[in-house]
Order: structure tokens, then sequence, then C-alpha cells
């Protein structure tokens, strides 16, 4: 449970990057954000921390899962495609298995750790608690495990720096 929580926190800290425009653009401000239960912002240090702790955690393989990465892009296609009327307010992350993982008969079995067998599903919900979908019936997948898909220079190293 303790490597759902971490990963959940993890995403999140990809995922606010989508945050609006307004809040792009006074990043300093994190009054609004403290405020709130969940979703918060957290110095680097203690983001730094908590990743160690998870990293420490695992037997650091090149086949132990050490983030997710999520495609930005996607990810507002996704949030700025609907209307008004049905505005994503808030986006909940399942933990899925991969199909490939999945397909290759292992339904229902645990993964442990192993990068490209752990995944998260992405669907929005509005203030209603309603799910918003994406072309109909659709929500986001597809996030890249790292390692392997680690090496995008600063990004690529496990914890975070300037």
């Amino acid at each position: 449970m303790k490597k759902y929580v971490f990963v959940f926190a993890t995403v999140l800290s990809f995922i606010s990057a989508c945050d609006t425009k307004k809040n792009r653009n006074n990043q300093n401000d994190t009054s609004e954000s403290t405020a709130r239960m969940f979703s918060r912002f957290i110095p680097m240090d203690s983001a730094n921390k908590m990743i160690g702790s998870y990293l420490n955690s695992i037997q650091n393989t090149d086949s132990n899962l050490q983030a997710l990465i999520i495609d930005m892009d996607q990810l507002r296609r996704y949030t700025d495609s609907m209307a008004t009327t049905s505005r994503i307010t808030h986006l909940k992350l399942f933990f899925a298995h991969t199909l490939k993982y999945i397909n290759a008969g292992h339904a229902n079995q645990n993964a442990g750790y192993h990068s490209g067998a752990f995944t998260i599903i992405v669907a929005g919900y509005d203030s209603a608690g309603n799910y918003v979908y994406f072309n109909g019936d659709n929500v986001l997948e597809y996030l890249a495990p790292c390692p392997p898909n680690c090496d995008l220079g600063k990004a690529g190293q496990p914890f975070l720096t300037n």
C-alpha cells in the first residue's frame, strides 16, 4: 500500500504542471493549494525525502518501477476538450495492471514493483462527482514506466534537481 501512496504522490507532481494559467503565473502563491485537503504543493526537499524513502524501500534494480511519466499534451487534450457544463474539477487516479501484463497471463496476480506491469488510469470528474469522458467513453492511460523511460536530462534522475 505504501508504494501506491508514493506513486500517487509522484504522479500528482507531474499532473500539477497542468494547472490553470492563473496558477502557472502565480507559482509562488501556495495559499490556495495549501488550504486544500489534498493536491497541495510541497517543497522539493520534502519531495526528495519522500522519493528517497520509497527508493530505499525497494530493491533498486532496473526492473523496479521508480516513477510513471504522463504526456501533458494528452492530459491537456483531455481536460481542455470538455464543454463548460462538464468541466473537470478533479482527476481520479486508478492503480491498474497494464494490458500487456494481463494479456501475458498475469491477470489478478500481484506485480510487485515490476516496471511495465503497473499503470495508472486517469479519469476526470465534475463538481457533481460525475465522470467526464473523452470522445464518448475514453479515459487516459499509458504512462511511461521509469525505468526504462527515464533518460530525459535532469528529469531522468531519481531525485528532483534545479
